[in-house]
């Protein structure tokens, strides 16, 4: 005997499929402005009562979603909503018009529509409207799309089982162009970041923004001076405000450690073999391949982690659940005499309360032996023609910019370890590690953002002019 509940949706449903029946001729055909249309499960550009049934069935519980009826849930949440069953009703009645967020249509209520590309599989990269334009593996959508947040990171995925919370997807919506990828338009903060102090043994920042670049016999205290953008979309109906930042969101001074070298941090699209951060074990770093996409020959097409033209993406959790992980260890193995590395293994920590972040981006700290101003003839790369180091005349490769990597940055605690580093058995590297600060949502709608501080922590192997490092870092907000 169905509950009192399951009645009411039943007789609901059953009167207003009926109502579809006897207005058949209110159906409009086709539509070809869409590529999506809400109830739509056979993609014919209408909505029947079959497919309604089919969309309140899953609703109830009796079918799964959605493998029968990929358009009764285009935002890949994992369920049908009453409001979705409504507008498909609506869409069988009036035609096809729902909007469908990231198809590249910007259509009321949304403000844009960035537009999707295929993420995790066989050929990523490609612009998709739909998941089934896009063929093997997905990624866990970790950072909002799907209006979920798991504590498993962008790792290749099959199913939503796989993913700790999140939704198993494979057409992705990256923020682009002001848009964020909930098609609600950003809003761009600039922090002004809390200079970094040197402690007086020379071996630490004490206060302050900075990175603590670890070696096996030497460590570089980096003081971050600058600002950073961070662009913010509207919150979704689970409260997960969507972030991004665009490669050139970074703008940090360069860095003089002593007169022995300078340093420079440069913001990256960093990319990997799939555009997935991690393997499906969802420890093991995806191959990068930023520089070079023959790295991916006979494996997945080279593809921008955070979309195109973007360093990072990541998720405010402001709803009643803050977020489900916003702190994490990574720990790399560079092989020792053997010289043959692994990849970095990253494990997920515990959760925040509501106005916790999490936001994972791309950069490269690129170093020079010297000063920061050149002094000889000819000049020697990688200064570049003005004699500057950490200008944009600097060559564009590896030795100038650094090795590119990815880091998470969280309001949580990261740490990072290197094991077995520059070729020498059990010469281990950390674990080091940094701690940021949340603050609340009230105060971040208000565009408060002082006192806030987002900590993160990498390895990197075979530096031009380091080696193997570990990295911890915090940008702390004036």
């Amino acid at each position: 005997m169905k509950n009192p509940i399951q009645a009411a949706w039943v007789h609901a449903i059953s009167w207003t499929a009926a109502v579809v029946a006897l207005g058949a001729t209110l159906v409009v055909g086709p539509s070809s402005a869409r590529a999506q249309c809400l109830g739509d499960c056979d993609g014919n550009g209408e909505v029947a009562v079959t497919e309604l049934i089919v969309m309140v069935n899953i609703a109830l519980g009796t079918v799964p979603c959605c493998a029968t009826c990929e358009a009764a849930d285009p935002n890949h949440t994992g369920e049908v909503l009453v409001t979705q069953i409504v507008s498909a009703v609506n869409n069988a009645l009036n035609g096809c018009s729902s909007p469908i967020c990231g198809d590249g249509v910007t259509t009321a209520p949304e403000a844009c529509d960035p537009g999707s590309v295929c993420i995790g599989g066989a050929n990523a990269g490609t612009v998709c409207t739909k998941e089934t334009d896009c063929q093997g593996e997905g990624i866990c959508d970790t950072f909002g799309q799907a209006g979920t947040a798991g504590t498993v990171v962008r790792k290749v995925c099959s199913t939503n089982t796989e993913c700790g919370g999140a939704a198993c997807i494979h057409c992705k919506r990256f923020a682009q162009n002001g848009c964020a990828n909930n098609c609600t338009a950003e809003a761009l903060t600039t922090t002004t970041l809390v200079p970094g102090v040197v402690s007086d043994d020379g071996l630490s920042i004490v206060s302050g923004s900075g990175a603590v670049v670890h070696g096996d016999t030497l460590t570089i205290p980096l003081p971050l001076v600058g600002t950073t953008n961070l662009r913010a979309g509207g919150a979704g109906a689970t409260g997960i405000i969507p972030l991004s930042q665009r490669v050139d969101d970074t703008h940090l001074d360069r860095i003089p450690v002593s007169t022995l070298a300078c340093a420079c941090v440069r913001g990256s699209e960093f990319k990997t073999c799939g555009g997935t951060q991690f393997e499906p074990d969802g420890n093991t770093v995806s191959t990068e391949c930023t520089d070079d996409a023959s790295l991916c020959t006979g494996k997945k097409p080279c593809t921008a982690v955070a979309g195109k033209g973007n360093a990072g993406e990541g998720a405010i959790g402001c709803g009643s659940t803050g977020l489900p992980s916003v702190n994490y260890s990574i720990v790399q193995d560079s092989g020792g005499a053997s010289g043959v590395s692994l990849p970095a293994v990253f494990t997920a920590g515990v959760g925040g309360p509501a106005g916790a972040q999490i936001i994972a981006t791309g950069s490269a700290i690129g170093t020079v032996v010297g000063t920061c101003t050149n002094v000889l003839v000819p000049i020697p790369a990688p200064y570049g023609p003005d004699n500057e180091y950490c200008t944009d005349d600097d060559p564009m490769d590896r030795v100038a910019r650094g090795i590119p990597s990815i880091q998470t940055l969280v309001t949580g605690t990261a740490s990072s370890e290197v094991k077995n580093a520059n070729f020498t058995d059990d010469n281990n590297i950390g674990p080091f590690s940094a701690t940021g600060h949340s603050l609340t949502c009230e105060m971040l709608a208000a565009g408060q953002t002082t006192g806030a501080a987002q900590a993160g922590a990498f390895t990197s192997l075979n530096q031009p002019s380091t080696g193997d490092i570990a990295v911890a870092n915090v940008f702390v907000a004036q």
